[in-house]
């Protein structure tokens, strides 16, 4: 990944963040936002114009021309950005467009929960979402992560508003094996294993879901004069956001970070009816992921293997 990154051009002090990312997906248990979407969004890093800059700001919000910058470099800025204007106004907003994308959105969440903030990451994609009852897809995948801070650690969350990612599509297409039960319909509005035939990922919940999503793809487009619906219609026109929250600016100092520790705390001795515990959100990924650095080992499909090798050899178009 070093070498593929090296290869297309990726600043050298990035490279270690770029791979650091993707692999940290693939750790988690996210291989369709792992070292599969490395191999397929590589294709995009020599398209890179520059470093994201500033485009508008004023008070708290702030909209930024990712200059097609490769993404977790791009999201890197957005997030530094939002947590600067929290730690000065209490709360940051940054909107970014015009940058390639980037792997799990927990990673960014995260780092913004790791400066005691309060975080909140999402994006939208191009209309390949649609709710139930519906055949037309109309809505972005519209994923969101959030992170918040305890005295000990950090919690975090990370989901797409559809009942599958659409990396899940992409990648049953190019090995031909079936989609996941009930999570993409074809374009009858009929749910389909068949990955050629599917037209749409459906949104999690029915109407709550729908509710969630539509919400996203607001913050993360006409909030910002970002596309929308089939305005987005590339890589470039996607929407992202990041919000940062300071919870010192309510007055209550640090005392937060316990009330969360506490909560999260709660949280672990709950007892379910089994007799187990409840897990808190995000943590069997980072247990994963502790679990696999431990032992430095990581196994990989062969085909996936064979396009990584590609990669470093500078071949980024072969599947």
């Amino acid at each position: 990944m070093t070498t593929a990154c090296t290869q297309a051009g990726v600043p050298g002090k990035g490279i270690d963040r770029v791979v650091e990312h993707y692999l940290d997906g693939e750790l988690r248990g996210k291989p369709s936002h792992g070292l599969a979407k490395f191999a397929f969004e590589s294709q995009f890093f020599s398209q890179r114009v520059g470093p994201p800059r500033i485009k508008h700001e004023r008070g708290a919000m702030a909209v930024v021309d990712g200059q097609r910058e490769v993404g977790p470099l791009s999201a890197d800025f957005a997030v530094r950005l939002a947590a600067r204007k929290a730690r000065r106004l209490g709360v940051g907003v940054v909107g970014m467009v015009n940058c390639q994308r980037y792997g799990i959105l927990a990673s960014w969440s995260e780092q913004i929960a790791e400066r005691g903030l309060v975080g909140l990451v999402a994006n939208t994609s191009r209309p390949e979402a649609t709710v139930h009852g519906a055949r037309t897809p109309f809505l972005g995948v519209n994923p969101v992560s959030f992170a918040f801070p305890t005295s000990d650690s950090t919690v975090s969350a990370d989901m797409s508003t559809t009942l599958a990612p659409m990396g899940v599509l992409w990648e049953a297409r190019r090995s031909g094996s079936p989609l996941p039960p009930d999570c993409f319909v074809d374009e009858h509005g009929a749910f389909t294993d068949d990955p050629d035939a599917a037209r749409a990922a459906m949104v999690f919940g029915e109407h709550r879901g729908f509710a969630l999503s539509l919400l996203i793809q607001i913050l993360t487009g006409s909030l910002f004069g970002f596309p929308m619906g089939e305005r987005v219609d590339s890589t470039w026109t996607t929407g992202y956001t990041f919000i940062a929250l300071d919870p010192t600016f309510a007055g209550q100092g640090e005392e937060h970070l316990v009330a969360n520790a506490s909560l999260t705390d709660a949280v672990r001795q709950a007892a379910t009816r089994e007799g187990g515990s409840v897990r808190v959100p995000g943590q069997e990924g980072k247990d994963r992921a502790a679990r696999a650095r431990k032992t430095g080992r990581l196994t990989l499909d062969e085909a996936l293997y064979k396009r990584l090798q590609a990669r470093a050899a500078g071949d980024f178009t072969s599947d």
